[in-house]
């Protein structure tokens, strides 16, 4: 399949008001611009496919607002008399795409296009500019022009390059699984390359690791979450005794000392089953510590004791007895996920592990649109489904069927959701109808409202390796 065409701003104006973002910020050395409200960003195309029915302007967010809540990008046509296209915004993620339909009046009679854009209400909106420079699939984050009509391109195109980085935390983890199980295959070389650009692209080779955290704060060899430390099993694969995966241990070592085990300090979360638990396994087989397997094994353990209940299963046990997001589908996702990774790792698979495992696909199983996706909270079908948290829980069912470790009937769910979500892939290959980062409460959670995130190709990417070969 051919990648359609990219076509990028011959001209912009706009504003960079570093003086606003209170110490956040975006990658080094990648310029930025601010939509606002009170002044116009130009973007001006000489050569625009203006012949084509359903064009596209793709942009890409790159820090976080500094107040959460909803906005409106307004398009403007050139003359800045009439709004030509709108996208509502809330709670914008870095590396967040969104694609806004161009109608053809916008075009000239010779092809040219100007577009004005502001947002409808106060704050700010920072995106990727403009960009000449940028190379590898980092161009696919500046503000381009794409023909959307016609099937997807192949996905692999965006995951295979630094199109699909996301935040160095799950988001970031999420993708390098998904290139790790393609370069297992050892049919595409660019999997196993894209995933030394990826962790190049915050330090690797230096041996010092430097990120936006998901707040946008820029540190230099800080951990401050369990959910950052997914990446550092593909750090360990490449280099066991890499000064990352001593700072990944130590900041274990820390938390194990504060809290008891590995646990943020107010709460017991599932994310830990997939962040920590599975590559705790991994660097310990790599670096022969098999202690740390007896730790993994005992945080599942403990993560699914407390985060199973009666009732349902939850996202987040606090120190204080609460519990939040009850069967809500990426919850369900972290610890399905966790638990099939540690028992493909395992030499003698564990098994109470696999009766947690078998409890959680059940549990999923009862609650399979009939489209083959989940809702996203599973017990809710009223509430839209969530595709990211929909193909994790089927990656993990079809890994887990291929292993053994669950009935052949669940890779048979997989493969219906995987038939489903590919109906959800965007023009360029990514996979849209993800719910919002976790933030904005449940309530946003429970909206129509869905985006489209880097972390839910790499999901879907997982699904795809997991059911390859399978009708």
């Amino acid at each position: 399949m051919t990648k359609r065409s990219l076509y990028f701003t011959s001209d912009s104006e706009y504003s960079t008001p570093v003086s606003v973002l209170q110490g956040r910020t975006g990658p080094k050395q990648r310029p930025l611009m601010a939509l606002e409200h009170d002044g116009f960003t130009r973007l001006t195309w000489q050569s625009a496919p203006a012949a084509i029915d359903t064009v596209e302007l793709i942009l890409v967010f790159v820090v976080e607002p500094a107040t959460s809540g909803s906005n409106r990008i307004l398009v403007y046509h050139e003359s800045k008399d009439r709004i030509i296209a709108e996208c509502e915004v809330i709670c914008s993620d870095p590396y967040q795409r969104i694609a806004i339909a161009i109608p053809q009046e916008a075009f000239g009679e010779d092809g040219t296009l100007t577009l004005q854009l502001k947002l409808a209400n106060e704050g700010y909106l920072w995106l990727f500019a403009p960009d000449a420079s940028a190379r590898d699939g980092l161009e696919w984050h500046v503000p381009h022009l794409i023909d959307a009509s016609g099937p997807a391109d192949a996905f692999m195109d965006a995951l295979a390059s630094l199109a699909s980085i996301q935040t160095f935390s799950w988001k970031e983890g999420c993708v390098l699984d998904a290139l790790q199980a393609y370069a297992d295959l050892g049919e595409d070389s660019r999997a196993a390359a894209a995933i030394r650009q990826h962790l190049d692209y915050f330090g690797f080779s230096s041996g010092v690791l430097e990120y936006e955290t998901p707040r946008s704060m820029r540190v230099a060899n800080e951990l401050d979450t369990i959910e950052t430390t997914l990446p550092f099993a593909h750090a360990a694969r490449i280099d066991p005794q890499h000064p990352w995966v001593d700072l990944a241990m130590d900041f274990w070592r820390q938390l194990i000392a504060k809290n008891g085990q590995v646990q943020d300090e107010e709460m017991i979360s599932s994310e830990g089953a997939y962040t920590v638990a599975y590559p705790m396994v991994l660097i310990a087989q790599l670096r022969n510590e098999p202690k740390w397997e007896a730790i993994a094994e005992n945080l599942l353990v403990e993560t699914f004791n407390r985060l199973v209940q009666k009732e349902g299963i939850y996202l987040r046990h606090y120190t204080d007895g609460r519990r939040t997001h009850r069967n809500w589908v990426r919850g369900l996702c972290w610890q399905m996920l966790g638990h099939v990774q540690v028992l493909k790792l395992q030499a003698k698979p564990s098994e109470i592990l696999k009766q947690q495992l078998t409890t959680l696909a059940e549990f999923a199983a009862q609650y399979q649109l009939e489209n083959g996706m989940w809702a996203c909270f599973v017990d809710e079908p009223e509430v839209a489904a969530d595709t990211s948290g929909s193909v994790g829980v089927a990656a993990a069912m079809a890994l887990a069927a291929k292993h053994g470790f669950l009935p052949e009937e669940y890779l048979e769910r997989a493969l219906r959701c995987r038939e489903t979500a590919r109906t959800y892939l965007t023009p360029q290959g990514f996979l849209g109808g993800c719910s919002q980062s976790n933030k904005g409460g449940e309530g946003l959670q429970r909206s129509d409202y869905r985006v489209t995130l880097s972390y839910a190709l790499g999901l879907y990417g997982q699904l795809e390796v997991a059911t390859l070969g399978d009708a």
